[in-house]
């Protein structure tokens, strides 16, 4: 309430310098209004994503009709549905398993942006059940990890400002927060101000905002009227939960018909335009070994499982799968990634945390689409994991 009423007399403030173009922009109002019409949205990115707020208003929305709604995060992963039937967008949004799916993120949403949003969203109230699934990508780990560009990108202001107001996040937790973000670039005063929860500090923040907010708004508009849809439409397209054998053997026609020109069971397109091309340059290269994954960004997933721990909340973590044939050509081959597999695992054991490892599969057809995004195989698993954790399994 205090950032709406903030908003409100930043647009009073803006009227004396030409701010009629702000008035042109979608509302507050507006935007929630949208939500109430149209509430579901099973993917959600980079505009809706920035408003754990409205986030919170559509699963509220959804409840009202009886609606059990549960989040999955990721990054690129979750962008991948068209054809996919049995990928997490799709197949919770055809089959009634008693309980609806919102997949949350898109490419460059890596550790630190995950635990924003979950600590975000728990202040809103949209984390029903207490728990959260997540795909862990393994190409957030390689290299230099996130770069400032990426972190810029995706931060979002409400979700900081949220995060930092969550009173059961502890203080601890958010100064790991604060320190890594002022790391990556973001200014100083910019976060102090969104730290300090007064009324004065949102209308300062409100008028700075004026030019950001509106282009955000527009994305939060453009992205609602792109992908969602009312409950009762919403509803109309589900049917009874395909059995897992069913599933098995649908994706296995997906991925038949979509693999018709190599025999790594990676999608046509892909291996003809970027796989031939990269590999033929990864060979001739002939780079060492990573010895070392990214520790920043370990450090970073860290701070995930520490807003969970300090929040209460029972995270599921899947470990997708590299494709081994691809990766072996590179510094990331198989001793390599076995290190960050044992790390990752390692991790997950001491914290005492629930995952679904699918680095077995690095060398299996189909459970990849390309060499880093989990396919038709894969995605089986997964749905069967999501079933588990959040719901009856079938």
């Amino acid at each position: 309430m205090e950032k709406l009423i903030g908003v409100g007399l930043a647009l009073a403030l803006s009227a004396g310098l030409g701010g009629a173009w702000y008035v042109q922009a979608p509302t507050d109002a507006s935007l929630k209004a949208e939500v109430d019409e149209r509430p579901v949205l099973p993917r959600v990115q980079d505009g809706v994503a920035s408003s754990p707020s409205l986030i919170a208003e559509m699963m509220a929305k959804r409840a009202e009709a009886g609606d059990d709604v549960r989040i999955l995060l990721g990054t690129s992963e979750l962008e991948q549905t068209t054809e996919d039937t049995a990928h997490p967008v799709r197949f919770f949004s055809e089959n009634d398993c008693g309980f609806s799916l919102m997949a949350v993120g898109n490419a460059g949403c890596q550790s630190l942006w995950q635990a924003t949003e979950v600590a975000a969203l728990d202040a809103e109230g949209a984390l029903p059940g207490r728990k959260i699934a997540l795909m862990l990508g393994t190409q957030w780990f390689m290299g230099s990890g996130l770069s400032e560009s990426a972190f810029a990108e995706k931060f979002s202001e409400e979700s900081f400002a949220a995060a930092m107001g969550n009173k059961r996040l502890s203080d601890e937790t958010k100064e790991k927060i604060y320190q890594r973000c002022l790391s990556m670039g973001a200014d100083q005063a910019t976060l102090d101000s969104l730290r300090e929860q007064s009324l004065t500090a949102s209308i300062n923040r409100a008028v700075a905002e004026l030019v950001p907010e509106v282009e955000r708004r527009e994305a939060i508009a453009a992205e609602l009227a792109e992908g969602s849809s009312s409950q009762d439409e919403a509803q109309a397209k589900k049917h009874p939960p395909l059995t897992w054998e069913e599933l098995d053997a649908a994706v296995l026609v997906d991925a038949e018909a979509m693999c018709t020109n190599n025999d790594l069971g990676i999608y046509d397109e892909y291996y003809t335009e970027y796989y031939l091309k990269w590999d033929e340059k990864n060979r001739a290269e002939n780079k060492p070994r990573a010895t070392e994954w990214n520790q920043d960004e370990f450090a970073d997933f860290d701070i995930f499982l520490s807003v969970c721990r300090d929040l209460g909340i029972e995270p599921l973590i899947v470990i997708q799968p590299a494709m081994g044939i691809y990766y072996d050509n590179t510094p990331w081959d198989k001793e390599s990634r076995q290190i960050f597999y044992d790390q990752m695992r390692a991790v997950l054991d001491e914290a005492g945390v629930e995952y679904l490892d699918l680095s077995v599969h690095d060398y299996d057809k189909y459970y990849l689409k390309d060499v880093m995004h989990p396919g038709w195989k894969s995605w089986v698993e997964v749905d069967k994991k999501l079933c588990e954790f959040y719901g009856d399994a079938q």
